[in-house]
């Protein structure tokens, strides 16, 4: 089955045929949510690290996922669950921008011959303060597939 005849049945608006993105997947529903939990920054002379805990909601479309993230500012690094990532970069003293990458492979077909590959993205400003652990909620606002 030709990736064309599966777009009005998986609810996608457009295919752009240079790079087969999929366009308007509406992986993003209500109850998709990313609970970041325990999050810690911590300066030296060295540089800026983080760690935390991240939770994502599941739904028809987009698993769910729990994992453990740490690295250094600045640096694209991958969570414990290899289908994260995230950047943690500073916008300011005391505010930080959390980017956080969910990555997820799905068949097209029911013979699973036609693989994609979906992206949600998301970014949230947060203020640390007294480099205290603290939590928070975000949401990812990019969707995109690639088949």
């Amino acid at each position: 089955m030709q990736l064309t005849n599966l777009l009005p049945f998986l609810g996608l608006a457009t295919a752009l045929p240079a790079t087969n993105n999929l366009a308007n997947s509406n992986t993003i529903t209500q109850e998709i949510a990313w609970n970041v939990s325990n999050f810690k920054l911590g300066c030296s002379s060295g540089g800026c690290y983080y760690d935390f805990n991240i939770t994502g909601n599941g739904n028809s479309y987009t698993p769910k996922f729990s994992t453990h993230c740490k690295g250094a500012e600045n640096k694209k690094v991958y969570c414990d669950d290899k289908n994260i990532t995230t950047t943690v970069v500073p916008s300011g003293n005391p505010l930080w921008t959390v980017d956080v990458t969910h990555r997820w492979n799905t068949y097209l077909d029911a013979e699973h011959h036609d693989l994609a590959t979906w992206y949600q993205e998301g970014a949230k400003n947060v203020t640390v303060v007294d480099h205290k652990p603290f939590n928070f909620t975000m949401k990812p606002t990019e969707e995109y597939g690639v088949a």
